[in-house]
C-alpha cells in the first residue's frame, strides 16, 4: 500500500467516513395474532429503505398492496407467506401504500414512503 493511500485512509477514519458496501438497513414490520395485526400498523420510511414483514405467527398470511385488487397499480404482493416466513420489498417510490392480508382481510396496514426524514403530518 502506498504512503498516499495510507494517509487518505487514515484521514477518512479520523473524519468518520468509512467506505462501505453494506446495504441500507431495512424497516421491519411484524405480523401479530391480534389487533392491530401489523406492528407498526402505520409506518413511514425514507425512499430507498427496504421494508420487511416478518411472520412469527403459526398461520399463513399475505402482504398485498390494495392496488393489486383494485384498478390501481400493484406495488407489492407477497403471495402466501408461511409461518416464520419473511417478505421484503427492496424499496418503493414516495407515496402512500395501504395493504392487507388476503387470507384475513381484517388485517390492514399502511406504509408511507417519503423523501424527507421528517414524517408527513396526517
Amino acid at each position: 500500500m502506498t504512503a498516499v493511500r495510507i494517509v487518505i485512509m487514515c484521514a477518512l477514519l479520523i473524519a468518520g467516513v468509512v467506505p462501505s458496501t453494506a446495504t441500507s438497513p431495512h424497516f421491519e414490520i411484524t405480523i401479530e395474532n391480534g389487533s392491530p395485526y401489523f406492528s407498526p400498523p402505520i409506518a413511514t420510511v425514507m425512499t430507498g429503505t427496504p421494508i420487511r414483514w416478518d411472520n412469527p405467527t403459526p398461520t399463513e398470511h399475505t402482504i398485498t398492496h390494495d392496488g393489486c385488487i383494485t384498478d390501481g397499480p400493484c406495488a407489492f404482493d407477497s403471495g402466501t407467506m408461511p409461518p416464520d416466513g419473511r417478505y421484503t420489498v427492496p424499496s418503493l417510490p414516495p407515496g402512500r401504500y395501504p395493504y392487507h392480508c388476503r387470507v384475513h382481510p381484517i388485517m390492514r396496514g399502511t406504509v408511507t414512503v417519503t423523501n424527507s426524514a421528517v414524517p408527513p403530518q396526517i
